[in-house]
């Protein structure tokens, strides 16, 4: 399928929000996290975050505990159907599927509990799946509690994303940027974070992509920094599309390697021929519908 784009500039300067990319609601009551998460059936913490899983039914979810102990929902997977999105801003990284399908090889930086991992390991057996993380301990919770492994077709690698981004890997069609860290005070591994953000990080990124490959970020407005943090993602990229994400905080931002340009009109024909053929739990017209328009 040819890549059928509608060109859509966006407000930015140099930061890429990586520390803030990975939730999908604004932190919970103890209450409400546990009328939605359900029970917890193990706590931890890593040299990089205090970490907590929850259990609802067959809903396992990876949550994070900031400093002032309310819990963050980085991924949920289901596992009696891992290949099922359970969260609304996993879905909407896939809006990349409008721009560029099908896609071979693929890199997530950030691997939470491996939702994004178990649901393209399901729909797309022949991908080649990479995931790096940076945490030792997350990487082992997602084998053990969400079944996220290495497989024929599925890589993961234990390193800092910015070590490895600055390596040859080979070209990846998509990079979906889903990455959170939040250390302890005094930990000094913030420094982490902000080479993540900057501008000649974000232009690096396209010596990883195929010529037309993309990276999708997952954004919130709300968070302080954002808007220098979308300038950035504007200025490094040719081409820029914003999706928000129904019912949350989030925005998706599919930065395109190459400049990209069409009509709403086809982007919405892309998405029916997805729907179509892919046959999804959920619904690409959907995604599309919330793309930011100039």
């Amino acid at each position: 399928m040819a890549r059928q784009l509608f060109r859509s500039p966006l407000i930015a300067a140099p930061a890429l929000l990586l520390a803030a990319l990975a939730f999908s609601i604004i932190p919970l009551s103890k209450s409400n996290v546990e009328k939605r998460y359900g029970e917890i059936i193990h706590e931890t913490t890593s040299d990089f975050s205090r970490i907590r899983i929850r259990e609802k039914g067959p809903v396992r979810s990876l949550l994070f505990i900031d400093k002032n102990g309310k819990e963050q929902c980085q991924s949920s997977v289901n596992t009696e159907a891992p290949g099922e999105h359970q969260l609304g801003y996993t879905r909407s990284l896939f809006a990349s599927f409008l721009f560029h399908y099908p896609q071979n090889r693929v890199l997530i930086v950030g691997l939470g509990g491996g939702g994004m991992v178990r649901f393209l390991n399901s729909t797309f057996p022949t991908m080649m799946v990479e995931a790096v993380e940076i945490d030792p301990v997350v990487v082992q919770l997602a084998a053990e509690y969400f079944g996220t492994r290495p497989g024929p077709r599925t890589k993961i690698h234990t390193e800092d994303a910015f070590v490895f981004l600055n390596q040859d890997h080979g070209l990846y069609d998509a990079i979906y940027m889903d990455a959170f860290l939040q250390p302890p005070a005094g930990s000094g591994l913030k420094e982490k974070t902000r080479r993540l953000k900057t501008l000649e990080f974000l232009i690096s990124l396209q010596d990883h992509l195929t010529p037309d490959g993309m990276v999708a970020f997952n954004i919130i407005p709300a968070e302080e920094g954002a808007d220098e943090n979308i300038s950035a993602i504007n200025e490094a990229f040719t081409s820029t599309f914003a999706f928000d994400v129904p019912r949350t905080g989030n925005r998706i931002i599919i930065a395109c390697k190459e400049e990209t340009i069409a009509s709403p009109e086809q982007l919405s024909k892309t998405s029916r021929d997805l729907d179509e053929s892919l046959d999804l739990h959920f619904s690409f017209q959907e995604i599309a519908k919330a793309l930011r328009h100039p």
